[in-house]
């Protein structure tokens, strides 16, 4: 058995991914059985235990995807390097690296699948891009996708100004429920003695509004249990190419 690794850069991406997966199907083995308490151990194509906030999944057929949280974007890049020099023992066939923007919109400085084929280059000096966007590395045999978080909605208020994971659920949010964006930017603007601006202030805000019983990791992944917000965010996905990643993994 083959598996697909997906490198995001901490635990709220995880929690992202985790609901997405599971909205296309794939399936958590360490689901406690029937009848049974505690988690079942999960085992990866190696069979090697799932530890260390790694979280497994088994797609529609049978393929393991496996979500790492890198715990910071400077890290990510390490990460692939590491999983792509191990890639024999770990049967890996797909690497997926998910990283924020973290640019303005209409600003395409920030990282690039160009930019990902050169540190692929230095593992394998043939890889490249094929007709799908993606990375074929090793005669095609592996693939490496670059997912970044942004979304092509226009400034306003309510959302965050820089490209994150942050901005796209906020953008989401405010398609699938226009009248939650009239409440929070003016609470926003309200605070005395504010910080910096941060993606995090919006998403956090909506979380506390609507979702503050998930809590905040949970809130990224129940965001799949909501219908409004997933016809919301399947738009936007599309619109960046991480949804045909996604469908991917899940098939």
């Amino acid at each position: 058995m083959s598996e697909s690794v997906i490198l995001c850069e901490g635990y709220h991406d995880r929690a992202f991914w985790k609901g997405w997966l599971e909205s296309l199907g794939c399936v958590d083995p360490g689901k406690p059985k029937e009848g049974m308490s505690g988690r079942m151990p999960v085992l990866d194509p190696s069979s090697r235990t799932v530890s260390s906030g790694h979280f497994g999944y088994r797609s529609k057929s049978e393929k393991f995807n496996r979500i790492v949280p890198c715990h910071g974007k400077d890290n990510v890049l390490r990460e692939a390097r590491k999983h792509l020099d191990e890639r024999e023992v770990s049967k890996l066939v797909r690497l997926v690296v998910n990283r924020d923007a973290d640019t303005l919109v209409n600003d395409e400085t920030s990282f690039q699948i160009n930019d990902l084929l050169r540190e692929v280059h230095r593992i394998d000096g043939q890889a490249e891009l094929n007709a799908d966007g993606d990375i074929a590395m090793d005669n095609a045999q592996r693939f490496v996708s670059l997912v970044r978080w942004e979304t092509p909605d226009a400034p306003g208020s309510g959302l965050p100004s820089h490209q994150s994971l942050e901005r796209l659920v906020c953008a989401a949010m405010i398609a699938a429920y226009p009248d939650r964006q009239a409440a929070v930017q003016p609470w926003l603007d309200s605070r005395t003695n504010p910080p910096d601006e941060s993606p995090k202030d919006y998403a956090w805000s909506y979380m506390a509004g609507w979702y503050a019983d998930a809590g905040c990791e949970r809130f990224y992944s129940s965001l799949w249990e909501d219908a409004a917000v997933v016809t919301e965010l399947k738009s936007r996905l599309c619109k960046i190419g991480a949804w045909r990643i996604a469908a991917t993994l899940a098939e």
